[in-house]
């Protein structure tokens, strides 16, 4: 880099002198830049016109897309409607029919329930822990001919320590053999009670012991020594009969029971597998499993047993086993089951049966629908109604945002190709504007329908009044009821003037997509021309600006030059004298 010392010797302003002159030619420079920046401006310009053409597109697609069928066709979606949504409610496909149907429900469908045929958890005796029972902690009151007794239950007091204590107060305690917990005097002609506001045990209300005829008193629920926590297999884990380990089947499920097993945890696994199609129960009230089927109808959930016996230990099975433990032969307890029942409804006076209550197409034979019954009929509800009609909503939203794109899409050509403007003079897109614009007003004679203008379904432009007195307005507007009452009086026409093969959308689409075609399109070749522009610009001004930094190095080192021999010339002289 050239160090300049400016008119050291000279005393003259060569700094000045060299920017003065390098100024004049950036002066070119600017001008080209200003070139370049109008370019990328117009590419700014092009890229946002394109936008709108291609939200035009989208908008028109919306429409047009409905030759594709199904959710894709506007014109074909439905909505249905139930005159009583208490008593069925109902969903629909773009091939049902639309019409109204009578519909009445006689009775729901409801699902079969397996329950022990008898208690299979072992009455409690008094070895049983009272907490394994739920009974808490806590104290218990006994009055003797109105003398106060209290009873402290501890966390490891059997049912047998229970009873001691309650034998010490007078008071005799017993378990029948369905379990239930009696209390009566010991002494003939003792009055005995039972429960007091200060207890703080559980005992009394868990077990409902309530007062009898005879003055004694009884629990309502059964004590029972299975409860949910214990190991299935354990000898003590207080079912009637040990259970062994192995598999049974409920469903289509298959379920393993080993050493870890709790009631608990298999409870679980059969609640949460869908093959199981049920759910389980256990009730600690009447030691008994319940199962239940989580399809409606009037059928038997499947339950089999396998290598473990625990079905039969349920009271849902009865199985033989060989000395191997293999099974030789099993039946299930029809008997332990209570079937569910069908639903029974009528279509336009013809009954029905479905095994649920949500009812398909193939059942009601109503193409398209589905039911879901919620309850039977009264006399109070009268006639209750299926309605099919055409949903408008989704096409309404389509038909306005088609609107809005055209309009925004013509007043963004109008502005971008005015006089001035940054796309002014390109023929190509006012072209374009114009066959959309023709599309939009001029009739279709070859559709087919009885629609030939869009202004025959409610798209119209706006007319000149006193606040526009234009001739040529292009915004495009929508009479929603003139357009409702076209879909009502004939839909198929309504579909064929705007998204059949010679309708208006399809005709602009093919248009607004070749503008938009890649490479061949109108904004891929502008684009490129402008690209073109742009780069060959960007060169021009970096030649420009690197021949003026060589321009300048040259004046500069002209100017030191100079300097240099001014200096010589002083020494030279200096030394003549």
């Amino acid at each position: 880099m050239t160090i300049s010392f400016s008119g050291l010797v000279s005393g003259l302003d060569t700094s000045s002198w060299v920017e003065a002159f390098v100024s004049v030619r950036q002066e070119k420079v600017k001008a080209l830049e200003t070139d370049l920046k109008a370019l990328q401006t117009e590419k700014t310009t092009l890229n946002d016109t394109r936008s709108v053409f291609s939200t035009l597109r989208s908008a028109i697609e919306k429409l047009t897309d409905a030759k594709f069928g199904g959710s894709f066709d506007l014109f074909g979606q439905n909505s249905v409607t139930s005159s009583n949504e208490e008593i069925f409610t109902a969903t629909v496909s773009s091939n049902a029919v639309r019409q109204n149907y009578d519909v009445t429900v006689q009775q729901l469908a409801t699902y079969t329930k397996a329950s022990s045929q008898s208690a299979a958890s072992a009455v409690a005796d008094d070895s049983t822990i009272l907490s394994n029972l739920g009974i808490t902690n806590g104290t218990f009151t006994a009055y003797v001919n109105g003398q106060k007794h209290t009873v402290n239950i501890e966390d490891t007091d059997t049912l047998g320590d229970f009873k001691a204590q309650l034998a010490g107060f007078g008071v005799k305690a017993e378990v029948d053999s369905a379990g239930v917990l009696r209390l009566s005097a010991q002494n003939e002609g003792d009055t005995v009670n039972f429960g007091a506001t200060t207890d703080g045990s559980n005992i009394s209300s868990l077990l409902g012991i309530t007062q009898q005829e005879d003055g004694t008193y009884a629990s309502t629920n059964s004590l029972y020594k299975a409860t949910v926590a214990t190991k299935l297999t354990d000898a003590d884990s207080g079912f009637n009969q040990q259970i062994t380990a192995g598999t049974f089947t409920i469903g289509d499920a298959t379920f393993t029971i080993d050493e870890n097993t709790t009631l608990s945890s298999l409870i679980s696994e059969i609640n949460n597998n869908d093959d199981a199609q049920a759910y389980a129960y256990w009730d600690d009230a009447t030691g008994k499993l319940s199962i239940t089927s989580t399809k409606e109808g009037a059928s038997y959930i499947n339950i089999e047993a396998g290598t473990s016996n625990f079905t039969d230990v349920m009271g849902l099975t009865t199985s033989e086993w060989d000395d191997e433990g293999n099974l030789v032969s099993s039946r299930m307890y029809t008997e332990a089951q209570t079937l569910g029942q069908n639903a029974i409804f009528t279509v336009n006076g013809t009954q029905m049966v479905s095994t649920s209550n949500t009812v398909t197409s193939d059942i009601s034979r109503i193409d398209g629908v589905t039911l879901t019954l919620k309850r039977a009929n009264t006399e109070e509800d009268g006639q209750t109604t299926l309605s099919v009609t055409q949903d408008t909503t989704q096409l309404l939203e389509a038909v306005n945002a088609f609107i809005t794109a055209y309009n925004d899409t013509i007043a963004k050509v109008e502005e971008v190709t005015a006089s001035g403007a940054d796309l002014h003079g390109e023929t190509s897109l006012t072209s374009l504007t114009n066959t959309l614009r023709s599309y939009s007003t001029s009739s279709n004679t070859t559709n087919g329908g009885i629609y030939k203008l869009l202004s025959d379904i409610g798209i119209s432009t706006s007319a000149a009044d006193g606040n526009n007195l234009s001739t040529d307005t292009y915004e495009l507007s929508l009479d929603e009821d003139k357009f409702l009452e076209a879909l009502q009086e004939n839909p198929d026409s309504v579909a064929s003037i705007l998204a059949g093969e010679n309708g208006v959308l399809s005709m602009m689409e093919s248009a607004v997509e070749q503008s938009l075609s890649a490479t061949t399109g109108f904004f891929d070749v502008k684009t490129s021309t402008l690209d073109s522009d742009i780069s060959r610009m960007e060169e021009k001004i970096s030649k420009q600006n690197s021949s003026i930094e060589a321009y300048r190095a040259r004046l500069e080192n002209q100017f030191y030059q100079m300097e240099m021999a001014i200096a010589q010339m002083q020494q030279n002289y200096s030394s003549f004298l």
